[in-house]
């Protein structure tokens, strides 16, 4: 095969990969602004189609011209440590790029288009982020924000079957008013930002890569959109037909061919929608499941089934379910709960069993305390203890926590053991996170049991005081879950445990864990020293990008993508929360930021530079599964 051979291949190849080209992303694209001011324009391709697939394509022809090339690449990082994502010793030296991709590390000779000095700063793989929401988001915000200014080039949407496509405009209401509820997301905000310009899941994902997003982008199909698609408000209150079942099916088809990873979905009992019914993922029967099993199999397997379980799905269910599917299944979420020590330990086993019958279970494994940020106005990690006042009114709430006998019946709550309870009475874990008042700004940091110990009250007493004091505006975060530090580090450490569940995107004025891998990093490796920064990295990167099939992605090596980030180890951590109003319609969210974080790079372009967000066309992809469409590939 000659050298024009080679390249007709590599551009079908990279067509295979994606599935899309660039007459149809300018069919779609739009000047967008973004939130620093800068606007994303219409372009041509950033990288020759030949870079386009996740790994890297390359011809031999090219690798041997690579070999004796001293010259002419696109970027060169020097004087820096090089992790390569697969949990090996770091490299001293450069990095060069070169079309998107990793083109040499070590000793790189010639000169870049760019080139910067590290100064001797750790250079890693991207943070690949397998749990996000950014389903909607994606379609207003090409950026993702916060999540490439917290270290992820990628990100897996469709989680736990919340997504928004396909979309029929009979069931976009309910999608949406779904989605507002289950995942806390303003449903003004959704409906003033959602561009629905398209209503097919291929379609969906043809928009997602017009908007010229700042991460990669791989998608899982959902299962609540799909019944709510095929069964309107019904997918919410029983089993589907035989006739039903095989319209989703069809749907989830249709899906897989456009480049969906799998399937998402939800059996969580607590995962309530629109006027507190329950989704619709949660009224599927197990012979729906092992029925999208077996189409995921017969499409070609190697995909993904994720599930936010509840009691009722068991982890030998999950391996038969990766048995059908002839892929992976994804347990979420593991979380460590205090009041039954040995669950998450429990399940984890369980999920090692079926992998050593050769049935691959994955649990998503948390690496933070579930935190939670709150005002007495909508206490929500509150609202589960008998005799907290479940108003809505603010009035109503004063006179309820101004009176001694509500908050006797708490305090007696409180004092017995509860299975069920979202808070158990550890005011040690609930800290004052913003004051009203000038005079209580030095109360800020203090946990409600310092705050009780210094007026020497009972923190209830003193929690509702303040808050009283305050208008009940002032701002609480409750440490939830997973908060043993020992026992979580047992679990981030089993192998097969996905360090996951940031739910980005989501849960907007709550809390914001899209920073989890820089805590991974921080916290974990230089404060608890329970990993090296080697073996952290690799639990970031190229662990859960191999198990999602994204080829290529996760670690730095010739011919890899050029996704990597640039931090000081030494200076890198997670900020508090902050909270901003930037959503459509002047919705409010909670992000954070890195200090220690220098720079952000996605496909070879710098997207952040660790103050803020580059004004660049984004030079993200949405990642399709491997054996998607090949038809369509060939007639393109």
């Amino acid at each position: 095969m000659d050298d024009s051979q080679h390249r007709s291949a590599g551009l079908h190849a990279a067509r295979s990969c994606h599935g899309g080209t660039a007459d149809r992303a300018a069919r779609h694209a739009r000047p967008r602004r973004l939130p620093h001011g800068g606007e994303i324009r219409r372009q041509g391709e950033i990288a020759p189609a030949i870079a386009a697939c996740p790994g890297g394509w390359q011809t031999p022809h090219r690798r041997k011209r690579e070999e004796a090339t001293v010259s002419d690449w696109d970027l060169v990082i020097r004087n820096a440590r090089i992790y390569d994502g697969l949990g090996n010793d770091p490299v001293e030296g450069d990095l060069a790029v070169r079309d998107g991709v990793v083109g040499a590390v070590g000793k790189v000779d010639g000169r870049g288009a760019e080139e910067i000095d590290a100064g001797g700063d750790a250079i890693a793989p991207g943070i690949v982020d397998v749990h996000t929401h950014y389903d909607a988001q994606l379609t207003w915000d090409p950026t993702a924000s916060p999540s490439p200014a917290l270290g992820v080039t990628t990100v897996v949407i469709g989680n736990c079957g919340f997504g928004i496509a396909p979309a029929p405009p009979a069931a976009r209401d309910t999608i949406l008013a779904n989605l507002s509820v289950v995942e806390a997301m303003s449903l003004e905000s959704l409906h003033a930002g959602v561009d629905w310009s398209f209503e097919s899941f291929d379609e969906y994902l043809d928009l997602i890569q017009a908007k010229r997003p700042f991460p990669n982008v791989a998608a899982l199909a959902s299962h609540s959109v799909m019944r709510t698609a095929v069964m309107g408000d019904a997918g919410s209150e029983r089993a589907a037909t035989e006739a039903e079942l095989a319209e989703m099916q069809a749907l989830f088809r249709d899906a897989l061919a456009a480049g969906a990873l799998g399937m998402g979905s939800s059996t969580f009992e607590n995962h309530f929608g629109a006027g507190n019914r329950p989704v619709p993922s949660r009224m599927a029967d197990d012979a729906e499941f092992r029925a999208f099993a077996r189409t995921l199999g017969e499409a070609g397997g190697g995909g993904i089934m994720m599930a936010t379980c509840g009691n009722a799905t068991s982890i030998p269910l999950l391996g038969e379910l990766a048995e059908l599917s002839q892929g992976a299944t994804i347990y979420a979420p593991l979380l460590h709960y205090s009041n039954q020590p040995e669950r998450a330990i429990g399940l984890a086993r369980e999920c090692a069993a079926e992998r050593e019958k050769g049935r691959p279970v994955f649990p998503q494994c948390s690496c933070q305390p579930l935190s939670m940020d709150f005002t007495l106005e909508a206490a929500y990690p509150m609202l589960t203890i008998d005799g907290w006042p479940g108003s809505e009114d603010a009035a109503e709430l004063k006179r309820a926590f101004a009176d001694p006998a509500v908050r006797r019946r708490i305090r007696d709550d409180l004092a017995k053991p509860s299975g069920t309870r979202i808070f158990n009475g550890h005011w040690d874990r609930v800290e004052i996170t913003i004051a009203q008042k000038p005079e209580n700004a030095d109360l800020v940091g203090l946990t409600l049991a310092d705050l009780g110990q210094r007026q020497g009250k009972d923190p209830l007493d003193a929690c509702l005081d303040l808050a009283l004091a305050e208008d009940l505006k002032t701002v609480f975060t409750a440490k939830l879950l997973n908060v043993e530090e020992d026992r979580v580090a047992e679990l981030l450490a089993m192998p097969g445990n996905l360090v996951s569940l940031s739910d980005a995107g989501a849960h907007h004025t709550l809390f914001c864990d899209a920073g989890f891998g820089i805590h991974f990093l921080s916290h974990w490796v230089r404060e608890a020293q329970k990993f090296t920064l080697a073996q952290a990295i690799a639990k970031l990167t190229s662990e859960p990008a191999r198990i999602y099939g994204l080829d290529g992605r996760g670690e730095l090596r010739p011919g890899a993508a050029a996704d990597f980030i640039r931090f000081d180890p030494a200076a890198l951590k997670l900020s508090k929360t902050i909270k901003l109003a930037d959503l459509p319609a002047g919705g409010e969210r909670l992000v954070r930021e890195a200090p220690g974080l220098k720079g952000t790079w996605v496909n070879g372009v710098q997207v952040h530079d660790g103050k803020g967000y580059r004004d660049v066309a984004g030079p993200g992809r949405v990642l399709r599964r491997r054996s998607a469409r090949p038809e369509r590939a060939a007639a393109e």
